[in-house]
């Protein structure tokens, strides 16, 4: 793990410390800390006054070295690779080299060295033949260009104003150094800086080829190939992960894959199961794993301590959303346990509904629009993954020193299920949908109670999502304060980050998906509280925050 940040400017007057103030914010248990300074290698983080600087941070996983930035003095060449690169043998086998490269970012730019063209020419050319999952950052002759992975499984953010241009792999070093409207750079894009501005271009696009998988027994062996696969390229150089373990049929299928695989390589396998106390997950993910052989962690949480952690997971996912909240508590506390027992690699099983037709509000859509609608619904949700629930995991898991992997979201995972029939993944308005999911769960030995087990959302599964409501009205936040205040989410919301709160309550039962407007004020003024957000929405809640104390 090695997070990122930066800072280019147009203007007269040195960045560095404003990038130092950045470091400050980003990570405290770091190994290494490495400042680039225009091209150049910093000799001091401080004092300088550069106007392009590049800073890295280092944190050791498992036996692999430390990540640094590759820089050239002599071609002013400056590259930083934070993230994971699985065909790295396979490349330098393609390079002919006659050592090993023990980093990615010197792999990455030997590659980049025997393209030709322009920067931007050779960085597409390069990150055509990567895969894994990463943010690259390149600097050449003024020209920067800052590439996220085709799923977008690495969080980086940007924000620009009055000729600079700064970014980072979380929200807060943005926001520490007066930037008002931080935004993400989404999955498959590129930004090119160069001395005319910002540009953001797109660099992989979801390929939906004409010729569709229409066989069940095809479309399951095509998959369990490619999904072992994802495991295995994730499971090199590691000797302990971690598993979000829920009990659905997601988590469920990858436990068993990641025994199986683990087991034949002697690696351990721990799951980590939270739920409140009583919640239908924690039952269900404790009888799984003592079924497959599997240590299991658990922790039930009582009303207090969903309280207690609502503060920390607005600060870690940065921010303020229901559905983002709600959801980030059952894996915050989770990865907490697997911190404080030493785990570096967390697994996650993000991806299934997307991309095999999982959500509730699927067969209503397929009833009411028919499969080129419920289609659409489904790309649009997956192109979305990213800013919806892979930046808040991964920015959980980074706040607790460790990587956060998602073998779903594998790019040949997702090509194959992109080219399957709709017909295989939702069959009926009455489908359980993931019809070729279940059908590989149960291939590989999952029990039909687990593989056919309906889909609950995880907020849902362990209870939180109830207890929530507990907590505002404890705090005062009840539907008469919103009423007296004039309150409404839709006048603070620049962007919903859920599918459920976008458009699949209104296919679904409300009263479990509609966001409470209670819950939400509570978390607004939270949010507020603690100095999170953009601008815009600060400006927004700052309004019924003043009606509150008046």
């Amino acid at each position: 793990m090695s997070p990122i940040a930066g800072i280019i400017s147009q203007n007269d007057g040195g960045v560095t410390t404003q990038v130092v103030s950045m470091l400050d914010v980003m990570q405290p248990d770091t190994s290494a800390v490495w400042v680039i300074t225009d091209s150049h290698p910093a000799k001091s983080s401080r004092g300088t006054r550069k106007r392009q600087v590049l800073a890295q941070l280092s944190l050791p996983l498992g036996v692999r070295p430390l990540e640094q930035p590759y820089f050239d003095v002599s071609e002013g060449t400056v590259l930083l690779y934070e993230g994971e690169l699985y065909n790295s043998e396979e490349l330098s086998t393609k390079l002919d080299m006659k050592y090993s490269l023990s980093r990615n970012s010197e792999l990455v730019a030997c590659l980049l060295r025997r393209e030709q063209g322009t920067l931007t020419t050779r960085a597409k050319s390069v990150l055509d033949v990567l895969d894994g999952s990463y943010v690259l950052v390149i600097e050449e002759s003024g020209e920067t260009v800052i590439a996220r992975d085709p799923m977008g499984t690495k969080p980086v953010y940007l924000a620009s104003d009055a000729g600079v241009l700064a970014f980072a792999s979380n929200k807060r070093p943005l926001w520490q150094i007066g930037m008002s409207n931080v935004v993400p750079l989404r999955a498959g894009t590129m930004a090119i800086v160069d001395e005319t501005g910002v540009k953001i271009e797109n660099v992989f696009s979801l390929v939906d080829e004409q010729s569709k998988i229409n066989d069940l027994s095809m479309a399951v062996d095509c998959y369990q190939k490619a999904l072992v696969l994802s495991v295995e390229k994730r499971l090199v150089d590691v000797s302990e992960v971690g598993l979000l373990l829920s009990g659905g049929v997601d988590s469920c299928l990858l436990a068993k894959l990641l025994a199986d695989l683990a087991i034949e390589r002697g690696i351990n396998v721990v799951a980590y199961t939270v739920g409140v106390r009583g919640s239908e997950d924690v039952d269900n993910a404790r009888a799984f794993a003592q079924e497959i052989g599997v240590d299991c962690r658990v922790r039930e949480l009582d009303i207090s301590e969903v309280e207690d952690y609502i503060p920390d997971v607005i600060e870690t996912v940065e921010e303020r959303d229901f559905v983002q909240v709600e959801a980030g508590i059952g894996i915050y506390a989770a990865t907490e346990m697997a911190g404080q027992d030493g785990i570096e690699v967390m697994f996650s099983g993000q991806g299934p509904d997307e991309l095999w037709g999982g959500y509730e509000w699927y067969p209503k859509i397929l009833e009411a629009e028919g499969y080129s609608g419920l289609c659409q619904r489904m790309r649009d949700d997956l192109n979305r993954a990213d800013v919806e629930t892979l930046d808040r995991e991964n920015k959980i898991a980074m706040v607790h020193g460790m990587e956060m992997r998602f073998p779903y979201v594998d790019p040949a995972v997702v090509d194959l299920a992109i080219n399957v029939a709709p017909e295989l993944k939702v069959d009926s308005p009455d489908s359980l949908g993931k019809i070729v999911h279940r059908a590989l769960a149960c291939e590989i030995g999952l029990p039909e109670g687990y593989a056919y087990r309906p889909k609950n959302a995880a907020q849902h599964g362990i209870g939180v999502h109830s207890v929530l409501k507990h907590v505002a009205a404890k705090n005062g936040f009840d539907d008469e304060l919103v009423a007296s205040l004039g309150y409404s989410s839709d006048k603070i919301t620049l962007e919903k980050l859920g599918s459920s709160s976008r458009y699949g309550y209104k296919y679904a039962d409300e009263s479990m998906w509609q966001v409470s407007q209670p819950v939400q004020f509570f978390l607004d003024v939270t949010a507020y509280e603690h100095g999170l957000l953009n601008e815009a929405e600060r400006t927004r809640i700052e309004k019924f925050v003043e009606r509150l104390e008046a």
